[in-house]
């Protein structure tokens, strides 16, 4: 039947599962796309956002002060996480070539996160479908890095999105599979964005973000993460994006994006 034609098509062009597709947007045009999802327009004083869960790491000198301090519960969970038995695989996310994460591979796993949230009727279904689409395109049009999470099989089963911008180390997107909720993968992205916070000398704080729900920010709190209203008066946001020396910016990147701010205005 048609709708049998249509899916055969369909299907015909898809790329392979982890090939990457996405735009190669310019180093600019990245750090443009991710200034929103940050709240850059609290941080500029153009309105107020959601309040952010910030976790200070300045006075912690060690991981382990971090989770001693944490309830029991929490501590056994975290052990747990880290004792799975995913890999974890660090992906820059470099200008003017496609995202390390815009493949279907990665897709499902959005969709996947998604329709868990919204899921539970067909319109749940369909309302989770539209929001990870536009979230997909959002996150691979940003900059920072990647932190891609597999199982045993090789199989892409979630991802963390991190971008670092002056003192401050955000944890911009999370998406997994089902199986992956299931193997405490976000309480391990959380400890390891925590522990590398506390190494770097020139990191203060680290950012989970507004949460979509009340019990969402509980749990944030349970990991020693307050929820704060002026949030960039804690967390130091006004310096440059952070870049590996392999990616520091040439002399050539810098004039476009000078040319590509004016083309903007």
């Amino acid at each position: 039947n048609e709708i049998m034609k249509l899916l055969d098509n369909a299907m015909a062009k898809a790329p392979l599962e982890e090939t990457n597709v996405g735009q190669p947007f310019n180093r600019y045009e990245r750090e443009d796309a991710s200034l929103g999802a940050m709240g850059w327009a609290q941080i500029s004083g153009r309105f107020r956002t959601r309040p952010h869960a910030l976790l200070d790491v300045r006075n912690i000198t060690h991981v382990d002060e971090w989770v001693s301090s944490l309830p029991r519960g929490v501590r056994r969970t975290l052990k747990k996480a880290n004792n799975q038995n995913f890999t974890v695989t660090v992906k820059p996310i470099r200008p003017n070539e496609p995202a390390p994460h815009s493949s279907l591979a990665h897709f499902r796993c959005v969709v996947d996160h998604e329709v868990r949230i919204y899921g539970g009727s067909a319109q749940g279904f369909f309302d989770g479908i539209q929001e990870a689409i536009g979230r997909y395109m959002g996150t691979t049009r940003m900059t920072g890095t990647i932190r891609e999470y597999r199982n045993e099989e090789g199989r892409v089963i979630a991802f963390a999105h991190e971008v670092r911008k002056g003192r401050t180390i955000r944890g911009q997107w999370f998406y997994s599979t089902s199986a992956a909720a299931k193997s405490f993968v976000w309480f391990h992205s959380v400890y390891d964005l925590v522990e590398r916070a506390i190494e770097y000398d020139d990191v203060d704080v680290v950012d989970l973000g507004p949460s979509g729900s009340d019990a969402f920010s509980e749990l944030k709190a349970r990991y020693g993460f307050k929820s704060v209203e002026d949030w960039p008066a804690v967390a130091d946001y006004l310096g440059d994006f952070w870049y590996s020396d392999d990616m520091k910016p040439t002399k050539g990147e810098l004039f476009d994006e000078i040319f590509s701010r004016f083309k903007g205005n």
